[in-house]
């Protein structure tokens, strides 16, 4: 682990520049999931063609490899950990299972185009573990901000 100094936690998020950045890939990420998803469904239903669903997927993938990226930097600000720091470990591993899904689906197509119903299937596995890492993520950001206010709470009681 690297030295991380003296300030707390929440003090380190509010210094670090990627506390700003990060949220935009992921923000981008998950508007990117919507347009994706509606597409795959249009597919489904014969509606477009599989390439306008994977270039959508591709898009995804690029704002996925931002979050990454951005977010180690934060967790690197934050915690002093590139990747899997301790009080990260969870979500950490969630982003990897979500990108090795994102990788299979782009070996697939890559090396076996033909193969549309385990695109399909991969597509539809990679869908499903991002809506759960969205909901761990969602869940994690509600406990900080509640922690932040009571912590917040605690600080200005003691200051009275």
């Amino acid at each position: 682990m690297a030295e991380i100094g003296p300030l707390s936690v929440r003090d380190r998020r509010r210094a670090s520049i990627w506390t700003l950045i990060h949220p935009l890939f992921a923000i981008g990420q998950l508007l990117a999931f919507f347009v994706s998803v509606g597409l795959f469904v249009a597919y489904l239903l014969g509606a477009v063609p599989f390439h306008a669903v994977h270039v959508s997927v591709l898009v995804k993938i690029g704002l996925m490899v931002g979050a990454v990226l951005s977010g180690s930097f934060w967790e690197r600000d934050v915690f002093g950990y590139w990747w899997f720091a301790p009080e990260f470990l969870f979500e950490d591993v969630m982003t990897l299972i979500v990108f090795i899904t994102q990788l299979s689906y782009l070996a697939v197509v890559a090396f076996h185009p033909q193969m549309m119903s385990v695109i399909v299937g991969i597509l539809s596995a990679a869908y499903l573990v991002y809506i759960a890492n969205v909901a761990q993520y969602i869940h994690r950001t509600q406990r900080a901000k509640k922690e932040t206010a009571e912590a917040e709470a605690a600080e200005l009681k003691q200051a009275a």
